[in-house]
């Protein structure tokens, strides 16, 4: 059976429903893979994953307007629906959620989701409403599908607890998967805004895996203000003219971490390299 395109919530619920209730009449599961599409390989092992876990595999696209700031590419995002379906599937997507933002966010709908504390550090400092926006569209579509199962890449690793702590806290029933980030055959990790980098630019950003894992490897010798200054005297020996911000924080939580006790770290870093703004994380 080739994948199911739907666009609003009752072609949704109705696919879905077909979907679980098969030839055999079994209660199906079902894993939602969230995108905001432009399709690539960390995509891809999402989708695998799900199908790892799942009956059936929901990919949703939606480039959500509620987690864009003002001055951010919203309007530029790269988007390439029919070459996102044919991806999704190749990999065994079996339904493709696309909704326009009528859908999504009706005339009248005033509503926003926010887990404060997780979300006023790192990333949420330069983008106050971002984390807000992610909430709020990924508790609508866990709602709308049902789904058992959610999958997420280790790339975003604060969004991966914000997600986690949003579903604990409100009871939605829905097991939150995470997968390694995935990077590409130079160790950087692998976005949709790559495709913004020219070759000189991916040549610098080539840099930033293998500065963060020298940096891993050579924490244990190392206290905390001295690895952060490691990293960022390397970003700007590589070409890195602007960093957002470069945090050693407790993997489970977020938390400070302090020389004390430096047990289960994760480096965070955010650049940007010209206009296009790179993150990535790495345990320590």
């Amino acid at each position: 059976m080739s994948v199911e395109i739907v666009r609003d919530l009752r072609g949704l619920h109705t696919s879905i429903a077909r979907h679980r209730n098969g030839p055999l009449n079994t209660a199906a599961s079902l894993a939602i893979v969230p995108t905001m599409g432009a399709i690539h390989k960390a995509h891809e092992k999402l989708i695998i994953e799900a199908k790892r876990n799942a009956d059936i595999v929901l990919a949703t696209i939606f480039v959500n307007p509620m987690q864009f700031g003002e001055n951010e590419d919203f309007n530029k995002y790269p988007k390439s629906e029919e070459e996102d379906i044919k991806r999704l599937e190749s990999k065994g997507c079996n339904i493709i959620y696309i909704p326009n933002v009528e859908t999504i966010y009706p005339d009248g709908f005033d509503l926003s989701i926010n887990v404060p504390k997780l979300s006023s550090i790192l990333c949420g400092k330069k983008r106050p409403a971002h984390f807000e926006g992610v909430c709020t569209i990924v508790t609508k579509l866990l709602l709308q599908s049902g789904a058992d199962y959610a999958v997420f890449g280790e790339k975003d690793y604060q969004q991966l607890l914000i997600i986690k702590r949003l579903v604990k806290n409100l009871d939605i029933p829905c097991q939150i998967l995470p997968i390694e980030t995935v990077r590409d055959e130079n160790g950087l990790a692998i976005s949709s805004r790559n495709q913004y980098l020219n070759t000189e630019n991916r040549n610098i950003a080539n840099n930033i895996n293998k500065i963060i894992k020298n940096a891993a490897n050579n924490y244990k010798n190392k206290d905390i203000e001295s690895t952060i200054n490691f990293v960022k005297n390397n970003f700007l020996d590589s070409g890195i003219k602007k960093i957002d911000y470069v945090e050693i924080r407790k993997g489970e939580n977020l938390d400070v971490i302090s020389n004390n006790d430096k047990s289960n770290a994760r480096l965070f870093i955010a650049v940007y390299i010209n206009d296009t703004r790179l993150i990535d994380n790495i345990k320590l």
